[in-house]
């Protein structure tokens, strides 16, 4: 077994929201009147934008997961639909479950898990602090899905990682967590490929004619596809980005290449972009190392 397969993840998407334990803590502040708009209008987001505005330090726990701020801005994110730290780096071979289970128990709570590793040898700070990123993003996504509920705030609260990258401004995860949301949509526009288990077809069938070899990512996700695994339990499964999962699963339902739910196509469908049209620039970060980070990410995300 490998040590992502170690990790249990949850069952379904469709179970969310779910609680994560907030472990004390205060009610999760209301959303200010006419605020969310910069954060999105779903209660989580809506609260994340409150206790950023702020300048906040603690935890927002929620239905969805936790995000971790610090002065205001987001230093990490954990949901159990998304593969965490530890899951990720035993996946591409880094650290063995033994190595990573050592590092989280015997780390101090002050330089945490994350100081940990680097000062023993275990992994070189850059590449800790892009595969942090990753995964901060992954988790990020699911804690500001628009069902996800905020529970409660601890102040103060930090996490076992401890402090590796710089924080990442609130407002630039959340307009991530949108962008991704509309990049399932213009995929495949129905979400039941979410949740359910991913149960490949056979042949070389795709909708409207179009063969198109599925990508590596692709390739992957079909061969972890037993009938019974959902894409987030194929993403514990390859230690790999849950979102990165859900989209190709989403392209390899509007491809025909996974069974789906008999449904009529859309009666307006998107046209997809002229090949070499310009598509508009992500937002960048003013820090010029986020900045690095964040392309550095866009980049590792597009070749899975």
């Amino acid at each position: 077994m490998t040590g992502a397969e170690a990790a249990r993840p949850p069952l379904a998407l469709r179970s969310l929201p779910r609680r994560t334990p907030s472990r004390g803590g205060v009610p999760a502040p209301a959303p200010v009147a006419g605020g969310p708009g910069r954060f999105g209008a779903y209660a989580f987001g809506a609260t994340l934008a409150r206790l950023a505005d702020a300048g906040a330090s603690g935890a927002l726990y929620g239905s969805a997961g936790v995000v971790y701020l610090r002065d205001g801005a987001v230093v990490h994110a954990e949901s159990p639909c998304a593969p965490d730290l530890g899951v990720r780096l035993m996946a591409c071979g880094r650290l063995t479950p033994d190595q990573w289970g050592e590092a989280v128990t015997t780390a101090d709570a002050g330089r945490g898990v994350g100081r940990h590793l680097v000062d023993t040898g275990r992994v070189a700070r850059g590449e800790l602090e892009l595969c942090h990123l990753l995964a901060m993003f992954d988790a990020a996504y699911f804690t500001l899905l628009p069902d996800s509920e905020p529970d409660r705030f601890q102040p103060g609260a930090t996490s076992r990682l401890g402090p590796i990258a710089r924080p990442v401004p609130a407002q630039r995860i959340a307009r991530e967590a949108q962008r991704r949301r509309t990049q399932l949509e213009r995929a495949w526009p129905w979400d039941d490929t979410d949740a359910g288990p991913v149960v490949p077809r056979p042949g070389e069938e795709f909708r409207g004619g179009r063969a198109r070899a599925p990508t590596r990512g692709q390739l992957a996700v079909l061969a972890a596809a037993d009938g019974r695994r959902t894409p987030v339990q194929i993403a514990w499964h390859l230690g790999r980005s849950a979102f990165a999962t859900l989209l190709d699963v989403r392209r390899l339902a509007a491809g025909g290449r996974i069974a789906t739910a008999a449904r009529a196509e859309p009666s307006t469908p998107a046209p997809p972009p002229a090949v070499g049209a310009p598509q508009p620039a992500a937002p960048v970060s003013a820090d010029p190392t986020v900045a690095l980070l964040l392309r550095l990410r866009a980049a590792l995300e597009a070749r899975l």
